[in-house]
């Protein structure tokens, strides 16, 4: 296990892990031979084996199978707000699980919103907005 001293971990169980630079790791558990990159933020959050997450991501309430690879700057935001006849409720936190599959891999840049699953082995490109389900073992552009 190595975890960099700038790393700010808590509430949270980590098996034989890389840790790099300036990671927040709040109320997760993160898998065997994981790789964390700098300035990377997970909570809530549960992080297979042999995972590498890239600089600068953001994971919130999500479930992350093994051998997933997620590329630098993604975002898988498993939270969000509810849109009243008053507009966004401030401050009122709705979870909806991400579901990301094993062998799984998310480009650089890539968001992956609320409630999404992303199946088994499927690849969504860089800085692709998923906003439904993609298939195991498909690839995912966007918008074609």
């Amino acid at each position: 296990m190595a975890i960099d001293e700038t790393a700010n971990i808590e509430n949270s169980q980590l098996a034989a892990v890389e840790i790099r630079e300036y990671v927040t790791i709040h109320d997760s558990t993160i898998g065997d031979d994981a790789q964390i990159y700098e300035r990377t933020s997970i909570k809530k959050s549960t992080v297979g084996d042999a995972v590498d997450i890239n600089a600068n991501c953001y994971v919130e309430n999500a479930e992350i199978g093994d051998r997933v690879q997620i590329g630098p700057n993604a975002s898988v935001v498993g939270v969000t707000h509810a849109l009243t006849d008053e507009g966004i409720e401030h401050r009122n936190d709705q979870f909806e699980t991400v579901s990301i599959g094993e062998g799984a891999f998310l480009g650089a840049g890539a968001v992956v919103l609320p409630g999404v699953e992303i199946g088994t082995n499927a690849v969504v490109g860089a800085n692709v907005t998923v906003t439904d389900d993609v298939t195991a073992n498909t690839v995912y552009r966007g918008n074609e």
